[in-house]
């Protein structure tokens, strides 16, 4: 399947998609926009997923979900793809008073293929975690990557949520040397639907290039292959993109995330 029928199917089924994704969120449809809500007021928590927009309508679309969250008082994400109309798109944005922020490649690996791996060192595990008490990993671990331990305390929170409420949708892996958390990343896939998706893989900075997140891919990648899923994505990192690319995932579209950001509730200067 070329890249083009691969996203027009990835849009329909992935970023047009309505449902709870998590406890406390929910994805709906407003007119051409697919949106998620979250709880919260953190733009990491609401988003719009998917625009199917004209140049006619863009900008009321765009003022009409700066209204929407505003009145919650949330901030929110705009998850643009590079194969997104119209083209101007992005400076539209920018015009609404969107900042972007680093981008992102969605890439796709069809899973009938193996995933080469080399072998860990001897110190090295990978565990499947699937108790939601030891998830405490990924706040351990996202927090030393990134150095922002409020987030990595939410995206913890959230996942365990997560798998309490629906077990079977998500996988999550952490590695270890010895008893040391030293890299973790899942993999969602509701039964039943062509595509699953990877999160995380963040590895801790002196055990990066030694094999451990490409083997942590491998292992999601065998589970997603025995679940039935028949393409597996990566919202990746220019770090991630050509380890990903050379085992065989195939670049779709490029994703900024243009972020907008509410006033409300905020000390006036």
């Amino acid at each position: 399947m070329s890249a083009s029928p691969l996203l027009k199917r990835y849009d329909a089924e992935v970023r047009g998609w309505t449902g709870t994704p998590a406890p406390g969120f929910r994805i709906e449809r407003a007119g051409a926009i697919t949106r998620l809500i979250g709880p919260g007021p953190e733009a990491h928590g609401n988003a719009v997923l998917h625009a199917e927009l004209k140049a006619s309508d863009a900008d009321s679309a765009i003022a009409d979900q700066v209204a929407f969250f505003g009145a919650l008082g949330h901030s929110f994400e705009w998850k643009h793809y590079s194969h997104d109309l119209p083209p101007d798109l992005p400076g539209r944005l920018r015009e609404a008073g969107f900042v972007a922020e680093e981008p992102e490649t969605l890439v796709a690996l069809d899973t009938a293929r193996e995933w080469p791996s080399k072998p860990l060192p001897d110190e090295v595990r990978i565990e499947r975690l699937v108790d939601p008490a030891s998830l405490g990993v990924i706040t351990v671990v996202n927090g030393a990557v990134y150095g922002d331990t409020d987030h990595a305390s939410w995206l913890a929170g959230t996942i365990i949520q997560e798998k309490r409420a629906d077990p079977d949708s998500i996988d999550i892996y952490a590695a270890y040397e010895q008893d040391r958390p030293i890299s973790v990343g899942w993999m969602r896939h509701k039964r039943g639907d062509a595509f699953g998706s990877l999160w995380g893989g963040s590895t801790l900075p002196e055990w990066r290039s030694r094999g451990v997140y490409s083997a942590l891919v491998a292992i999601r990648a065998a589970r997603a292959r025995e679940r039935g899923c028949r393409w597996l994505t990566v919202d990746c990192s220019p770090m991630s993109l050509p380890i990903l690319t050379r085992r065989g995932f195939q670049p779709l579209s490029v994703i900024t995330p243009f972020i907008w950001a509410s006033t409300r509730g905020r000390p006036q200067p």
